[in-house]
C-alpha cells in the first residue's frame, strides 16, 4: 500500500504541470470568448514563447545544479546594445556580437560564483549590478537603433526554426550527454558528484555560459523585433523564466528531479497567462501583480523544505 501510495503521489506531481497548462487553456478560452486559439491570436503566443522557452531551456541547466541566476534579464539588454553596435559596421557581426557578449557575462557569472566563491543568488545579484553599470555607459543615457533591413529577419519562419533547435538540442544534452547527468548529479550532491570524477567547476561555470549566450541570441532577437536597444530590453525576461520554470516543475534545489519537459510546459503555460490576462484586458501592473501571486505559490508548493540548502 505504501508503495502504491507513493507511486501516485510521484504520478500526480508529473501530472500537475500539465493539467495546468491546459487549466489555462481552457479557462482563457472560455473567458475571453474563443479568442485564444485565433489563428492571429497563437501567432502572438508563439511570438511570446519564443524568448521565454529558449531562456527557459538554458536556465534549466543552471536549475539542475541547484543554482540561479538574477542577472538574465541585464544580460539580454547588453547583449542587444552589443548587437546595435556591431550592426552599425555591419548586420552580421550583429549576431556574434550578441552571442559572445552574452556568453562572456555568462563566464563571468560563472567565475564569480565558482572562482570566488559566491552562492549563485548573492553572486548574480552583485554581477547584475555591474552589468547594468556596462549598460548605461554602451547606451549613454539614450537607445540604439538596428539597421532596418535586421528588422526583415524576424519572421515566424525563424523563430520556430530556432526554438526547434533549441528544444532538441537541449533535451539531447539534458538527458543524452555526460554534461546534462553531471549537472542532475551536482544538484543531488556536489560532492558525490566531485567524488566520482565530475569537474564541479567546469559543469558549473558552463551552465552560467550556456545561459548567457542563450540570452544574448534573444538579445540579437529583441533588437530585431523592437528595432532599438535600450535600458528595459530584458526587463521582464528574469521574473517569466522563473515563473516557467516552476510552473513545469523544476525544482529550486535541482538534482535528478529535474526533468527537461519542465522547461516546455512551463513555458507554454507562462505564454498562455501572459496572453489570455491581454485579452482580458487587464494592465501592466494587475499582470505583475498576478504574476507575483503565481511565483509566489509555485515557491511555495515546490520548495523543499527538507532541503534547505537550495541555492548553491
Amino acid at each position: 500500500m505504501d508503495k502504491i501510495a507513493k507511486g501516485k503521489r510521484i504520478d500526480l506531481k508529473t501530472v500537475f504541470p500539465f493539467l495546468g497548462l491546459i487549466a489555462v487553456m481552457i479557462f482563457f478560452q472560455a473567458v475571453s470568448g474563443g479568442r485564444v486559439f485565433t489563428p492571429k491570436n497563437l501567432k502572438a503566443i508563439l511570438n511570446d514563447s519564443f524568448f521565454i522557452l529558449i531562456a527557459t531551456v538554458a536556465f534549466s541547466f543552471v536549475m539542475a545544479v541547484g543554482n540561479l541566476d538574477l542577472s538574465m534579464g541585464t544580460v539580454m539588454a547588453v547583449s542587444c546594445t552589443c548587437a546595435a553596435v556591431a550592426a552599425k559596421a555591419s548586420p552580421m557581426l550583429a549576431i556574434p556580437a550578441a552571442i559572445i557578449s552574452g556568453g562572456l557575462l555568462g563566464w563571468f557569472n560563472g567565475f564569480v560564483h565558482v572562482h570566488m566563491r559566491l552562492g549563485s543568488l548573492i553572486g548574480t545579484m552583485a554581477t547584475q549590478s555591474i552589468f547594468t553599470g556596462i549598460l548605461v555607459l554602451l547606451l549613454d543615457g539614450g537607445t540604439l537603433s538596428a539597421p532596418i533591413s535586421m528588422l526583415r529577419w524576424g519572421t515566424m519562419g525563424l523563430k520556430l526554426t530556432v526554438m526547434l533547435l533549441v528544444v532538441l538540442l537541449g533535451g539531447y544534452f539534458f538527458n543524452f550527454t555526460a554534461y546534462g547527468k553531471s549537472c542532475k548529479a551536482i544538484g543531488s550532491s556536489a560532492e558525490a558528484a566531485r567524488l566520482s570524477g565530475v569537474a564541479v567547476g567546469r559543469v558549473k561555470s558552463m551552465t552560467f555560459i550556456v545561459l548567457g549566450a542563450a540570452v544574448g541570441l534573444l538579445g540579437l532577437f529583441s533588437l530585431i523585433r523592437t528595432g532599438t536597444a535600450s535600458a528595459t530590453t530584458g526587463s521582464d525576461l528574469m521574473m517569466n523564466v522563473w515563473c516557467a520554470a516552476l510552473l513545469g516543475g523544476l525544482p529550486l534545489s535541482g538534482g535528478a528531479a529535474s526533468k527537461f519537459r519542465a522547461p516546455i510546459v512551463g513555458s507554454f503555460t507562462m505564454s498562455f497567462l501572459s496572453n489570455g490576462m491581454t485579452l482580458m484586458g487587464l494592465s501592466t501592473h494587475d499582470k505583475q501583480l498576478i504574476q507575483g501571486i503565481i511565483f509566489l505559490l509555485t515557491i511555495a508548493i515546490s520548495f523543499d523544505r527538507k532541503n534547505m540548502t537550495v541555492i548553491k
